[in-house]
């Protein structure tokens, strides 16, 4: 079993970039911590339905995706914008 690197170290750096441009509190949206919870919870069964790439064989959800899921939880906690 190889860890493949490629995919998590893009989509980290994609879910950072992403995660610094989430604006919160603006208008009438309001994140709270359930709503995270729930795109959380959601983002891992998608990356688990989605699986890797066949050649991929080092775990059987995609890393890249929830990679990118964790990268914008970081990105958005670390670089949020507020308004």
């Amino acid at each position: 079993m190889m860890l493949s690197l490629g995919p998590i170290i893009f989509g980290l750096i994609l879910g950072l970039v992403i995660g610094s441009q989430i604006k919160l509190n603006v208008g009438d949206t309001k994140f709270t911590k359930a709503s995270f919870i729930v795109i959380l919870i959601a983002g891992i069964i998608v990356a688990w339905q989605s699986g890797n790439y066949p050649f991929y064989t080092d775990l059987p959800i995609s890393t890249a995706f929830l990679s990118a899921l964790i990268g914008i939880f970081v990105g958005k906690l670390l670089f949020a914008r507020s308004k």
